[in-house]
């Protein structure tokens, strides 16, 4: 008798962490996600070209959560993805992207997974032997931005005020590479993407953006209507919240090293 009961509540354990407790069928089935890569520490391509980061390892997480056998990851444009997503190219985005009232008009978002006042804040990335150490400098200089961004909306807020010439790219990648060249001034990027790239290019430096437009954290994307999986994913973020495995993400993936 004892032996039939322990089967049946193994059996009970199993179906409870198959996404049972979920509106959205994935049981046994894959969720595509889309993603757009080089922006660490949130989604990055490793040295072997696979993709790792905050993101990356929570969705992984949340998949797993709503029973999905595997994650389908599709690295497209960042400001293809709310379309794509719109289109049925994807169930869902996770892109480091702030909730704005514009996203919030044109898709589902989720509830916020992560946010940092000072880590989501918005940063000049430059060069370390450059004019450029404070806000004031940045007048009459060239700014990268990457289209789509919350960074985009807020460099076009002060670039009147401070005469900025704009060069628009999908890749913030690229546009680190063409401040190394003096091809750009600079670029405005959260924080912890600012530490990441500081980290792999020592010859690069930031500081804080004294002007409006931060983010106020980080959230997930669906199609418009698709309220169920925007619920299913807003109580596994609850869950992992709740059970420290979101700590353990932002303790592996936000801390870095004291610079000198």
């Amino acid at each position: 008798m004892k032996k039939l009961f322990t089967l049946a509540a193994l059996s009970l354990l199993v179906l409870t962490g198959c996404g049972s407790e979920y509106k959205t069928d994935f049981k046994d089935k894959p969720i595509t996600v889309l993603t757009n890569s080089g922006y660490p520490p949130y989604e990055i391509r490793n040295t072997d070209g696979e993709l790792e980061g905050f993101d990356i390892e929570l969705t992984e997480l949340i998949a797993k959560e709503l029973g999905a056998s595997e994650v389908i990851w599709e690295d497209i444009d960042f400001d293809a993805l709310i379309g794509a997503v719109n289109s049925g190219k994807g169930d869902m985005v996770a892109a480091g992207l702030s909730p704005t009232k514009e996203r919030a008009e044109g898709a589902e978002l989720s509830d916020v997974y992560y946010s940092s006042e000072e880590e989501t804040a918005n940063f000049v990335l430059t060069l370390k032997d450059g004019d450029i150490k404070k806000t004031e400098d940045i007048k009459g200089k060239k700014v990268g931005i990457q289209i789509g961004t919350i960074q985009e909306s807020a460099v076009n807020e002060i670039k009147d005020d401070y005469e900025l010439k704009t060069d628009a790219r999908k890749s913030i990648g690229d546009m680190v590479q063409e401040i190394k060249n003096k091809r750009i001034d600079f670029v405005v990027v959260e924080k912890a993407i600012a530490d990441k790239y500081v980290e792999t290019n020592p010859e690069l430096s930031y500081f804080q953006l004294e002007a409006e437009g931060n983010s106020t954290g980080n959230c997930f994307a669906f199609q418009k209507g698709n309220t169920d999986l925007r619920d299913d994913v807003n109580k596994a973020i609850k869950k992992l919240q709740d059970n420290g495995e979101i700590d353990k993400l932002v303790e592996k993936w936000f801390t870095v090293e004291e610079k000198k």
